[in-house]
């Protein structure tokens, strides 16, 4: 290889430059033989390619001299080239060892013996394809093993080292399987093999294959595989199959084996370990995350292509791919919308078929659009051939489209009875096929899913109660029978419940579906004559409104859905494609369905092909890097069968529609004369005939081709549904007006239009236009396999799974993976995306010099890359190197930025905040001196008001109370003189009474003694008893009024002290206020002296206010005592503060005591009552010694508060008197001073 010196230094004043020298050494290095494709084309000017891998170092002495190249005599060692493994192509059948033709896509050549395809979908390249086509060559009938190159065989090498070192190989046993073993001795040419089950088995070494270390058992991706065979490639399947590892990768294709059976592969944690790059590991969400990535990154549409046969698992994939697109481009809502979209579809177009429960019965192809910030903003659904012939006819077992089913299953008792719909088992389109439910699957719940994804696509209520009602029409007309009336087998259409609802469903009357049903106009001249259908005319044409109907309404619920998804389109960058169509099929009994459903998959293997055969390897010899072709199976023969013009199928079968008395019979031997001498066609008996597709033979039975692919619909049908007061109906009528006004009006040569073409020409429209538009994406290829037939969960059929492998082409993909380079760029995208990674400046600044100073700097090793005429070719892995590198630049140079501008904003910042800090000082000082002279004349003016308010409000509050006291007392006093008066006055005149009494006792006694008269003895008896009794009685009284008096002794003695106690209080308060008032006297003569001498002076001045008495003066002689103290508080208005605290004592003094007495009297009051309760003189129903505990509860919880606040009181007062003798002290200490 050249130094690095060598490739940088600057061009010689020679007329071409050493790199151009270089490039010519090296063209006529690599000359071809005369049987080599045409030569390549010049090089442009300073563009060459170093060596690549194979070809060795260039020598030390290597030396351009005068534009010669010299070599030095060092000795070289060459590199062995492995030679390419050719494989046989085995056919279905065992027996039968055919050689299949292959295509080498390498090699340019004219066609030779085939005729080109008149159309391609591939518009952009189709003349190029036309000049520079390829022809098949038919590869050698040789065994894999035994596979020669030039007379020699190619695996000798490899099998004398596995030979010799008695490594393990595969071994194939006489029941044609592969067993694996390790070798035990070699005799001969006989090799003993020691098998997993312990025998021994002796054969030959030809029919042994290498195996690979244990190490590698159960790699991830098959290129990893030392030995690349078919035993090995199926054990690493089956042992990542049995560990639930269902996903492995092939190059860049991913194969996909269906687990039949619910895998913890899925879920939004492992979603989110996809999305941050935390795993690796083969799987659907790595090849959506890939497409993902290239989108944003080359800003390219990508298309994720699901294919495999039916039943492995193609739908549930395509669904797995969608639920990570909506997680990448969430949080735009529109993710749950598209969604959505599959339970949708999936109720309208999957069914049951017999080797699949959920059967996809048309193609889908979702393309989901994103914003240049990568968020979902919209999709778009295109469907594909749907089989409408399910609706009304299928096989036994077998069910129509899940969405009958969950409707009858599922649906409300309201939309029952609104649509008359009963149970499946009612409907003869339904249970014809013997077929109504499906183990393990709820219809029912099936349905209220589907009516939440509607409700989530946003169709209206409305538009789903058409939706229903045109699908419970479909299963009435089933439903419609017909009776023979004549001999010519004429019918009329029976009455009953079927064409009642029917009628009604459709918005048309029962005479109206009548005539639809048994009559055709036939127009003769300028008449129309009507005519009867026989019996199976009038069932075809119950069918095709059946199916007709259907069909319009799958395409218009596709309309809705679009409509709902395509808000968003407005902001749509890149779309991302997820093709996901019907398999390849082959039942025992192939119609017209599989027809065209194995014609797409055709075309779909011819586009992966293409992209992962052929255009890669033509790049490869285009760009003049060292590259040997690989052999693979190619399809074009198969694909020229149904296409080429004017023989083909497809051709023959449009033509053969024209005729009217045309037959399916005769269809079939038209096919026989015409095609007999294509090697992928073979004609049968009774009407069938056999293709050769890319997947196996299948047999075709023409049975219903031609009355399929017409797919007729009379004018009798479409009139009434244009008739119909329905809306959808109407809709449907007019797209089919439409369809046959183009039909007449375009000629079948002119342009295509898929609205005036037959069926398979179509869908063949359609398929081409889905082919351009893949062909404008950057495709990822999913390859579903499925393990068994019998659809059982862990079983895994070697044989089934193989054909599978071939059939996708998995072995010569990894093969072209392994030795190809996946990635390439042009010289000036390398130097423009990597160039910034050189340290040092190059000479040259052109792009490929710059792009080779770039590798030799990250040390990229020479067999990993090539160097082309206008590109550079890199191996799997090395594009992540150079990213890598970028990365780490970019972040280092990152770093460097965000510190120097850190640094810049830090100084600008510091900068900014000193003179905002000056400016703020400035600002603020200002503000706030203006601020503080506002606050002080505020506070000068609020003194000044406060002043004269407290003093006015003081003023008014002392009078206020002085007032009340004086009244309460006059009150109280002349209470108490006038009860001691009426007291003494009562005790006065009892006296008096007495003495009145005892003075005439006695006179009376005197009297009777000086008269003499003497009564009997027995009155005189009377007298003296009544005379001791009276005795006895004045005794009581006496003793009562001796008790009385002491009485009224104790209560005088109280209302003595009670008077005492009085005084000592006024006295108390007096003494009290005087202090106060000395107090302030003394404090105002302490704050202001000048103003206290002029107040005292004015005080001694004014005249002595008048004295006023209580109301009791006059009676009682004595005056108030509080006038005294009044007038000493008039010449001294500064003991008003002190007289406020005395009275507020005072107050709280009598709210105490007043409390005492009230609470006293209640609980008087409640012992009083429940005496009289426990009497049973009131409350019979109370409990008294319920009420009793009560009652103490309450008396204890009122003491213990009684007492807390009396002791409170207690501590007031005494702060008080310490407040008023400290005042006095402080006073007194003043006035002594003076």
């Amino acid at each position: 290889m050249l130094s690095a010196a060598a490739v940088m230094a600057p061009a010689p004043a020679a007329p071409k430059s050493s790199l151009e020298v270089l490039l010519e050494t090296i063209k006529k290095r690599d000359e071809q033989p005369k049987d080599a494709p045409p030569a390549l084309p010049a090089r442009p000017t300073c563009r060459g390619r170093l060596p690549t891998s194979r070809r060795p170092s260039l020598p030390a002495g290597f030396k351009l001299e005068n534009g010669v190249a010299n070599e030095a005599a060092t000795e070289t060692t060459p590199v062995e080239k492995k030679p390419d493994v050719v494989k046989e192509i085995v056919g279905l059948e065992p027996k039968e060892e055919k050689a299949v033709k292959g295509r080498i896509f390498g090699s340019k050549r004219k066609f030779a013996n085939a005729e080109m395809l008149d159309e391609s979908p591939y518009v952009a390249n189709s003349h190029e394809d036309r000049s520079e086509a390829t022809i098949c060559k038919d590869l050698p009938s040789v065994s894999s093993v035994s596979a020669k190159t030039n007379g020699k065989p190619v695996c000798t090498d490899i099998m004398d080292y596995v030979l010799q070192k008695k490594l393990r190989v595969w071994c194939s046993s006489p029941n044609a399987k592969w067993e694996l073993g390790q070798i035990q001795s070699i005799s001969g040419d006989d090799a003993e093999i020691l098998l997993a089950n312990g025998t021994v088995l002796t054969t030959s070494p030809e029919r042994l294959l290498p195996a690979n270390p244990d190490i590698l058992d159960g790699v991830d991706d098959l290129i990893q595989m030392s030995y690349l065979n078919e035993p090995s490639v199926l054990y690493n399947l089956q042992l990542r199959y049995s560990r639930d590892l269902i996903y492995t990768k092939a190059g860049p294709v991913l194969i996909a084996v269906n687990p039949l059976k619910q895998v913890a592969l899925y879920g939004t944690a492992s979603i989110m370990q996809y999305k941050e790059k935390i795993k690796d590991d083969p799987h659907v969400y790595a090849v959506a995350d890939l497409a993902f990535s290239e989108m944003l990154r080359d800003g390219i549409n990508q298309s994720i292509i699901i294919s495999g046969e039916s039943g492995a698992g193609k739908t549930e994939t395509a669904k797995i791919a969608m639920q990570y697109l909506a997680a990448l481009g969430g949080a735009s809502g529109m993710e749950s919308e598209v969604l959505q979209t599959n339970a949708i579809l999936e109720a309208l177009g999957n069914a049951k078929t017999s080797r699949n429960h959920n059967s996809s019965r048309f193609g889908k192809l979702i393309e989901i659009h994103f914003s240049n910030t990568g968020r979902m903003c919209g999709a778009k659904i295109q469907t594909f051939l749907l089989e409408k012939s399910r609706v009304v006819q299928r096989a036994q077992g077998e069910r129509s489209y899940h969405i009958f089913y969950q409707l009858c299953s599922g649906a409300p008792p309201v939309l029952k009875k609104k649509l008359f719909l009963k149970s499946a088992s009612e409907y003869n389109y339904l249970r014809h096929s013997n077929c109504l439910r499906i183990d393990g699957v709820d219809d029912a719940k099936r349905f209220s899913v589907l009516v939440d994804a509607l409700d989530t696509i946003q169709i209206s209520k409305e538009d789903q109660m058409k939706l229903f009602s045109m699908l419970v029409a479909v299963l009435w007309l089933g439903n419609i029978s017909f009776s023979v009336i004549d001999n010519e087998n004429h019918v009329e259409v029976v009455s009953n419940e079927g064409l009642a609802t029917a009628a009604k469903l459709l918005g048309c009357t029962t005479n109206q579906l009548v005539t639809a049903m048994s009559t055709r106009k036939i127009r003769a001249g300028n008449d129309n004559i009507v005519k009867k259908l026989t019996l199976t005319q009038a069932i075809d044409a119950r069918d095709a409104l059946a199916k007709s109907i259907y069909a319009h309404l799958f395409d218009w619920t596709v309309e809705q859905i679009n409509h709902s998804l395509g808000t968003g389109r407005q902001s749509t960058w890149r779309s991302i494609s997820i093709l996901d169509i019907y398999g390849f099929e082959c039942f025992d009994k192939n119609g017209f369905e599989q027809f065209c459903i194995n014609y797409a998959n055709e075309r779909l293997q011819q586009h992966f092909n293409r992209h992962l055969f052929k255009l890669q390897q033509e790049e490869y010899l285009e760009d003049g890097i060292d590259w040997a072709t690989v052999e693979f199976v190619d399809n074009t023969d198969c694909l020229s069968l149904f296409e080429k013009k004017p023989l083909g199928l497809l051709s023959l079968l449009d033509e053969e529609s024209t005729f009217p008395k045309a037959t399916d019979l005769s269809f079939a031997n038209k096919l026989k004369q015409q095609l007999s001498s294509n090697s992928c066609f073979k004609g049968e008996q009774e009407g069938a005939f056999k293709i050769c597709h890319y997947a196996g033979e299948v047999t075709y039975d023409t049975t219903g081709f031609l009355e399929k692919n017409r797919d007729p619909l009379h004018s009798e049908s479409i009139q009434l549904l244009s008739s119909c007061k329905c809306e959808l109906p109407k809709h449907f009528a007019s797209a089919m007006v439409a369809d046959s006004q183009n039909k007449s009006s375009l000629s079948w040569h002119s342009v295509v239009d898929t609205q005036k073409q037959s069926v398979v020409t179509k869908f063949k429209v359609q398929l081409f236009k889905l082919m351009q538009q893949l062909e404008n994406t950057s495709p990822h290829f999913i390859r579903c396999i499925q393990p068994n037939s019998k659809q059982r969960p862990r079983l895994f059929e070697n044989d089934l799974v193989l054909h599978q492998l071939k059939c996708c082409g998995v072995l010569e993909v990894v093969r072209i993976s392994r030795m190809g380079y996946p990635t390439r760029m042009t010289h000036q995208q390398f130097a423009e995306r990597y160039g910034f990674l050189l340290l040092h400046s190059v000479a040259s600044q052109n792009p490929l010099s710059v792009s080779i100073a770039v590798l030799q700097q990250l040390n990229i090793p020479p067999e990993m890359y090539q160097v082309g005429y206008t590109k550079l070719f890199f191996r799997t892995g090395q594009v992540a190197v150079l990213e890598n590198a970028k990365k780490q630049m970019l972040h280092g140079t990152l770093r460097i930025q965000k510190h120097f501008r850190g640094l810049q904003c830090r100084q600008g910042y510091r900068e900014l905040k000193k003179g905002a800090m000056t400016l703020q000082s400035f600002i603020r000082g200002e503000r706030a001196r203006i601020h503080f002279d506002c606050l002080v004349k505020r506070w000068k003016a609020a003194v000044l008001i406060q002043k004269y308010t407290r003093r006015r409000l003081a003023t008014t509050m002392f009078n206020d109370q002085l007032k009340h006291i004086i009244l309460l007392q006059s009150v109280m006093r002349g209470c108490l003189a006038r009860k001691k008066y009426q007291c003494l006055q009562n005790e006065k005149e009892t006296k008096i009474t007495r003495k009145a009494q005892v003075d005439a006792s006695k006179s009376n006694s005197e009297s009777r003694e000086t008269n003499g008269h003497y009564l009997h003895q027995p009155v005189i008896t009377e007298l003296q008893g009544r005379i001791s009794k009276a005795e006895a009685a004045l005794l009581d009284k006496e003793e009562e009024n001796v008790m009385l008096k002491q009485q009224l002794e104790q209560y005088e003695k109280k209302w003595s002290e009670y008077e005492a106690r009085m005084k000592s209080m006024e006295e108390a308060w007096k003494r009290q206020l005087s202090s106060l008032q000395l107090s302030l006297v003394a404090a105002k003569k302490s704050l202001a002296s000048d103003e206290v001498a002029t107040r005292v002076a004015r005080t001694d001045a004014a005249p002595t206010p008048a004295q006023y008495d209580s109301e009791d003066t006059v009676s009682t002689g004595t005056h108030t005592p509080e006038l005294v103290e009044w007038r000493h508080q008039s010449y001294n208005p500064e003991s008003k503060v002190s007289a406020g605290n005395s009275d507020r004592r005072v107050n709280a003094v009598n709210h105490l005591a007043k409390e005492f007495d009230d609470r006293r009297q209640v609980f008087e009051d409640d012992a009083g009552f429940l005496v009289a309760v426990k009497s049973g003189q009131v409350g019979s129903n109370m409990n008294p010694d319920e009420e009793l505990r009560k009652l103490k509860d309450r008396f204890a919880t009122w003491k213990k508060d009684y007492k807390s606040r009396l002791k409170e009181t207690k501590v007031n007062l005494q702060k008080v008197g310490t407040h008023d003798e400290k005042s006095r002290k402080r006073w007194w200490g003043k006035k002594s001073s003076k």
